[in-house]
C-alpha cells in the first residue's frame, strides 16, 4: 500500500502473460491484508486504509470480485470468479496476483500435487552441539521423507564433526581446508540430487514445517528462489532481547516479492530455497564472499528476470548473538560488504528519501536557536504544507465518496510525515551518525536537529517492537549498532576505494 491517496481503476482484463502464469498457478488462495476496508458505491467500490493513508478505486467487476474474499480463510479465484460470470479464473487470479503485488491482498500459494525432492544442505564450522541440534530437527520435518535428503559440509572443523552426527541420517562431506560458507555450500549443491535445494546454518534449527510452508511457492514456475523468517532462539539478557527484534537476519512479518526496490531487498542464507538448475546456471554463491553473499546471489538471480519471494512463514530459529562484542563485530561486518556488494551490482546503488516538510521542521528547530523569527517562519511554512496537503487529500477522498473525518484523516497524514522522519533518522545515523554527533559538538545549533533524527528510529522501534529490555538501554543498543555498521562501511569504503554506500542517490517527498 502507498501512503497516499489514489484514483486507480486497475485493469480486471488482462490477457497477457501474468494470465498465463496465474492460469499454471491454480488453487492458490487470496485474503485481504488487516486494516483494509471495502467499500461500497454506484460505480463499484474503493479499497480503503488510514493506517496507511490509501484509497483506490475498482469498478464494478474488481469490486464483485474483491468484496467476495473472505479475510479469515481466503478464497481461491476460481471461486471468487464463480460469483463473476464476466470473469475467467485466470483472468480473477491475474488481477489478484496484481493487488497482491501491491500488498493489498495476501497470496497464499496452492499445495503442490506432487511435492518435489528436496536436499538440504548445511554448511557447518565447528559448533559440534549446534550442528547436531539442527539436524536433528530436519530429521523431524514434517515433509514427505522419501523426498529429502541432507548434506552436512564440514568446512575443516577442528576438531572434527563426524561424532555430533553420530546416528543420524545424514551425507556427510569433510574439507579438509577451511573454505567458507559459500565454498561449502557450493560443493554440496554439485553433490546434491534434490529438484530444490534449501540452505540452512548450523546455528539454526528448523520448525517442523519449515519446507511445507516455503516449496508451495514455486508451483508459479517464475519463482527462482524463495526465503523464509529468521527468529531467535529462546535467549536471556539485554543484548539477546535487542537481537530478538532486531535482528538483520529477520526479513519482518510481511511477505512479498524481494528486490533492491522493494520492502524487503535479499533473503539471508540461513533460511533460503533455491531451484537447484537456478544455482547452478548462476554459478552458486561466489566463493570469495564471507560476508554479503546471500544478498549478492538474490540480486544476480533477479537480474536475470527470475522472481525471488519472501516468505513471513517457514521460519527457522536463529542462535543470535547475545555478547556485545560479537553482535558490534557482526554488524561492522556487514557494513563492510556495502562496498564490495556496490563494485558487483553498481545498478543497486542506495536511495535516500529526503521528507521536504520534515526537513523544514528540522531546520527550524536549528534556526530556533540562533533567530527565533526565522524558526517561527519555518515553523509556520511547514504547518502551512500540512494544512494543503490535508485538504487536498480530504477533496480527493470526497471526489472518491469518502467522507473522513478531519481528526483521522489528520492523524493519518501525520504519521505519514512521522513514519518519513523515521526512515530519515535511521538512514542518517547508520550512515552519517558520529559525523554528525562531531559536528553538534562543535557547533551546538546542531544538537535538536541530532536529537530528533538519533531518537526517532529507536523509540519509534522500541514502541512497535515492544522488545523485553528497557527503553534507555534499547536507545543504547540501537546506536552502538549503527556505530559499529557505520564503521563497518568506512571500512570497506577504504579497502575498496569505493565511496558510492556514503554517496547515495537522492529521492524528494512530500
Amino acid at each position: 500500500m502507498t501512503d497516499a491517496s489514489a484514483d486507480v481503476l486497475p485493469p480486471i482484463c488482462a490477457h497477457s502473460e501474468p494470465s498465463q502464469r496465474a492460469g499454471r498457478q491454480g488453487g492458490a488462495r487470496y485474503r485481504l491484508v488487516p486494516g483494509l476496508t471495502v467499500i461500497r458505491d454506484r460505480g463499484g467500490g474503493t479499497l480503503f486504509s488510514l493506517r496507511p493513508l490509501m484509497a483506490m478505486r475498482l469498478n464494478a467487476v474488481g469490486f464483485a470480485l474483491v468484496s467476495g474474499i473472505s479475510a479469515r480463510r481466503g478464497d481461491t479465484a476460481a471461486a471468487l470468479s464463480a460469483r463473476v460470470p464476466e470473469l475467467s479464473p485466470m483472468d480473477a487470479a491475474a488481477f489478484l496476483d496484481g493487488l497482491a503485488r501491491r500488498r493489498l491482498i495476501v497470496r497464499e500459494p496452492a499445495v503442490p500435487a506432487r511435492w518435489p525432492s528436496v536436499s538440504i544442505i548445511v554448511a557447518a564450522h565447528g559448533r559440534p552441539a549446534a550442528t547436531r541440534a539442527c539436524v536433528q530437527s530436519l530429521l523431524a520435518l514434517d515433509y514427505p521423507g522419501e523426498r529429502v535428503e541432507i548434506l552436512v559440509v564440514d568446512d575443516a572443523s577442528d576438531p572434527p564433526l563426524t561424532p555430533a552426527l553420530d546416528g543420524l541420517l545424514v551425507r556427510s562431506l569433510r574439507l579438509d581446508r577451511n573454505v567458507g560458507p559459500s565454498a561449502a555450500r557450493n560443493l554440496a549443491a554439485a553433490e546434491a540430487e534434490g529438484e530444490l535445494l534449501a540452505f540452512i546454518d548450523n546455528d539454526c534449527v528448523a520448525t517442523p514445517g519449515w519446507l511445507r510452508d516455503l516449496v508451495p511457492y514455486f508451483g508459479d514456475p517464475d519463482i527462482a528462489s524463495v526465503g523464509g523468517r529468521v527468529v531467535a532462539l529462546p535467549s536471556a539478557g539485554a543484548v539477546a532481547a535487542f537481537e530478538a527484534v532486531r535482528s538483520p537476519l529477520d526479513m519482518g512479518p510481511v511477505g512479498g516479492a524481494v528486490g533492491p526496490r522493494e520492502a524487503v531487498a535479499y533473503v539471508p542464507s540461513c533460511n533460503l530455497v533455491v531451484r537447484r538448475d537456478v544455482l547452478l546456471a548462476h554459478g552458486g554463491f561466489a566463493p570469495e564472499m564471507r560476508v554479503g553473499e546471500d544478498v549478492d546471489f538474490v540480486w544476480r538471480v533477479l537480474q536475470s528476470g527470475a522472481h525471488v519471494h519472501y516468505a513471513a512463514t517457514g521460519a527457522v530459529a536463529h542462535d543470535h548473538r547475545v555478547r556485545l562484542g560479537a553482535l558490534l563485530r557482526r554488524r561492522a561486518d556487514y557494513g563492510a560488504s556495502e562496498a564490495d556488494l556496490q563494485c558487483r551490482h553498481p545498478q543497486n546503488g542506495r536511495i535516500m528519501h529526503l521528507p521536504r516538510t520534515g526537513l523544514l521542521a528540522l531546520a527550524a528547530t536549528t534556526a530556533s536557536t540562533v533567530f527565533w523569527p526565522l524558526g517561527a517562519a519555518l515553523i509556520g511554512l511547514a504547518a502551512a504544507l500540512i494544512t494543503v496537503e490535508l485538504e487536498g487529500k480530504r477533496r480527493r477522498l470526497r471526489r472518491m465518496g469518502l467522507a473522513v473525518p478531519a481528526g483521522p484523516l489528520a492523524a493519518s497524514v501525520l504519521r505519514g510525515h512521522g513514519a518519513a522522519l523515521y526512515h530519515l533518522g535511521r538512514d542518517v545515523t547508520r550512515y552519517y551518525g558520529m559525523p554528525l554527533v562531531a559536528g553538534s559538538v562543535l557547533w551546538p545549533p546542531l544538537l535538536p536537529v541530532t536529537a530528533v533524527l538519533m531518537l526517532v528510529p529507536p523509540v519509534g522501534d522500541h514502541r512497535r517492537l515492544r522488545p523485553s529490555v528497557s527503553l534507555p538501554a534499547f536507545v543504547g543498543l540501537f546506536w552502538l549498532e549503527m556505530a559499529a555498521y557505520q564503521l563497518g562501511v568506512w571500512r570497506g569504503c577504504l579497502a575498496r576505494r569505493r565511496w558510492r554506500p556514503l554517496l547515495p542517490r537522492i529521492r524528494w517527498r512530500r
